[in-house]
């Protein structure tokens, strides 16, 4: 397969995991595991095993929230899919209509493609470095702040995040300068929002790379910037992530990686 026929894939089995977690709320939105600041949810696990079937087709091995897979791919040169089938899960567990299915192609950890669906909104986000960003199948066109004082940055508090007095310092560092700051509670979409031009600017410590990948093909495929920075932690494909509109919005820490 291309990449426009990868991306059609993937599009489609978004749209479909989409509808599985719309229509099947009732019975999927059950507590499976909580831990922490974390939870999961039946909803979680039946859309990746629904992901994972349709592109089983495709013969490229897969890395997902809830299943796993071989780390050792984001090192290589060989293409893998990277799969969150429910971001925001705690929003659709709420009732908050921000949730989404985020599937990305990589190779190492260089974005190839990325699809967001929106379940609530009915958005489909697509694209990547070397394809159009587009907007439910039409090309959009963001417009991003002028300067850093005037800039949107959205960011979060992952669930492995240390809560530690230095890192909450840290991440204080990262979001002043800034007009506003908004969590919205799911990263995918927050970051699919800068390719949009709704936010300049994106950061999250120690996120793991399911959450962005997507975005990080979408936001490049919009023509802005991505940074990626193993975290200083043990967890499984956990990094620190900037992307923005341009070079010139990220916060200056960014610079140094």
């Amino acid at each position: 397969m291309d990449l426009v026929q990868l991306l059609s894939t993937a599009s489609e089995v978004a749209r479909k995991a989409g509808h599985l977690l719309s229509q099947g709320r009732e019975q999927l939105n059950r507590v499976r595991v909580e831990e922490g600041h974390d939870v999961k949810l039946a909803a979680d696990t039946a859309a990746e095993e629904l992901i994972r079937q349709e592109l089983a087709g495709t013969d490229i091995p897969i890395i997902g929230e809830e299943q796993g897979g071989d780390g050792d791919l984001v090192d290589g040169d060989a293409l893998y899919w990277i799969v969150d089938p429910l971001d925001g899960t705690h929003n659709y567990q709420r009732g908050l209509p921000l949730y989404c299915v985020s599937i990305a192609l990589m190779r190492g950890l260089q974005p190839v493609l990325g699809v967001i669906y929106d379940v609530e909104h009915d958005e489909l986000f697509t694209g990547g470095p070397e394809l159009p960003f587009l907007r439910n199948g039409q090309p959009y066109e963001p417009q991003w702040a002028e300067t850093r004082a005037k800039a949107s940055m959205s960011t979060g508090f992952p669930s492995v995040f240390d809560h530690g007095e230095d890192s909450v310092k840290d991440f204080l560092a990262h979001v002043q300068g800034y007009k506003k700051v908004r969590m919205i509670g799911t990263a995918a979409i927050a970051v699919a929002w800068v390719a949009c031009g709704h936010f300049d600017v994106y950061f999250e410590p120690s996120v793991r790379l399911w959450d962005v990948a997507a975005g990080l093909a979408l936001v490049e495929a919009a023509g802005g910037v991505t940074v990626l920075r193993r975290a200083d932690t043990q967890h499984f494909l956990a990094f620190d992530v900037w992307a923005a509109g341009r070079a010139d919005l990220l916060p200056d820490q960014a610079s140094a990686v």
